[in-house]
């Protein structure tokens, strides 16, 4: 939620199905000027799809790395300890 999408909400309650009266603030480029060239996270309207309700945790890059290492370790010396010998 930010100041575009509150914009957004307002003028659709007010034009119900008029793709034209918010285009201006949910086409594209903006969107990639606020993520490529300003930073400004209330300058635009993000798209997001269903698969953001399975998301659990954001890993640092580290224990993302960490984590599937683990994992591969995990598996090469259980499923796959046979072929390791």
């Amino acid at each position: 939620k930010n100041a575009a999408s509150d914009e957004v909400l307002r003028i659709e309650a007010e034009h119900p199905g008029q793709i034209d009266k918010i285009y201006h603030i949910v086409k594209g480029e903006n969107y990639r000027a606020s993520f490529q060239e300003t930073g400004d996270a209330q300058s635009s309207v993000w798209s997001c799809g269903p698969v953001m309700g399975l998301i659990e945790s954001v890993p640092t890059c580290d224990e993302l790395v960490r984590g599937m290492v683990s994992e591969a370790e995990a598996v090469i010396q259980g499923r796959l300890a046979e072929m390791c010998r």
